[in-house]
């Protein structure tokens, strides 16, 4: 019989960037904070998302260490540098683990990582001197100790080619960005069209009727329950009534914030872009 699986997640707080804000208003400029989740058995362990910066990925790396689990693999669910910018140090604490992704995702990966020089003005000194790729892994389901780990497409949500992890043995999704937990959601790249197709992962999500649901990005603190799942739909289902209403960003920006006044990340890019 296979062992028991269980679940913990590393939260990186919020990263203040360097530079001026795209719109006179909302935070100074900032990351939103964001998770990497570690699955594990008796023996080995799976890590979603390394993070972004060399020091959250060294610090992810001893957090992992406590666990006393071998790492076999690193899974990244979407290409946004953000999500893998750290995997290099992870691969050299952990060299004998496998690092894979979609074919989709390291599609968008090797297009997301020409952007690390706009990432080294932001965070100076943070970032890793080069990036290291996932490789391509094009099956629907890898195992950590006879547990089945189910990759679900989920298509442009918050960028392209997003993939949601699911482990059944325990009722858990590794959403990525599918899904936010109080944290206001990168809406900039996206159009009513993308929106709908962003609500319609998010269903996938609750028709597995998870009890775990952990969101690439969260509120520090938030717990990582299902729930968040209908905030992301409703989340969505607002910018889109609310930017059709509104007569400038400013607009936007202050109705969004005040329907969920206690969220995370009040950066104005997330909703407009960094232009």
């Amino acid at each position: 019989m296979p062992t028991q699986l269980d679940v913990n997640v590393f939260t990186a707080p919020e990263k203040p960037l360097v530079g001026e804000r795209p719109r006179p208003f909302g935070a100074p400029m900032a990351w939103d904070p964001m998770t990497s989740t570690l699955i594990y058995g008796e023996r080995d362990a799976v890590l979603v998302d390394p993070l972004t910066t060399v020091t959250e990925a060294e610090a992810l790396a001893d957090w992992v260490a406590l666990h006393h689990r071998n790492l076999t693999t690193i899974y990244i669910t979407h290409g946004h540098l953000d999500h893998f910018g750290g995997l290099g140090v992870l691969l050299r604490r952990y060299p004998g683990a496998r690092a894979i992704a979609t074919p989709g995702s390291v599609e968008l990966a090797q297009e997301h990582g020409k952007a690390l020089p706009v990432f080294r003005k932001w965070l100076p000194g943070q970032m890793p001197n080069t990036l290291t790729l996932p490789e391509p892994y094009e099956k629907e389901t890898f195992t950590l100790e006879g547990h089945e780990l189910r990759i679900i497409e989920q298509g442009h949500t918050d960028g392209k080619n997003s993939t949601s992890l699911y482990v059944p043995s325990i009722d858990l999704v590794v959403a990525g960005d599918v899904l936010y937990n109080q944290c206001h959601a990168y809406v900039a790249d996206t159009t009513p069209k993308i929106r709908e197709n962003w609500i319609a992962a998010l269903d996938r999500l609750a028709a597995l009727n998870p009890r775990t649901a952990v969101a690439g990005h969260k509120k520090p603190g938030a717990p990582d329950t299902p729930e968040c799942i209908e905030t992301t739909k409703r989340y969505l289902t607002d910018f889109g009534r609310l930017q059709e209403k509104a007569s400038t960003d400013r607009e936007l920006f202050d109705a969004m914030n005040t329907l969920y006044p206690d969220f995370a990340a009040k950066q104005a890019w997330l909703m407009f872009g960094m232009s």
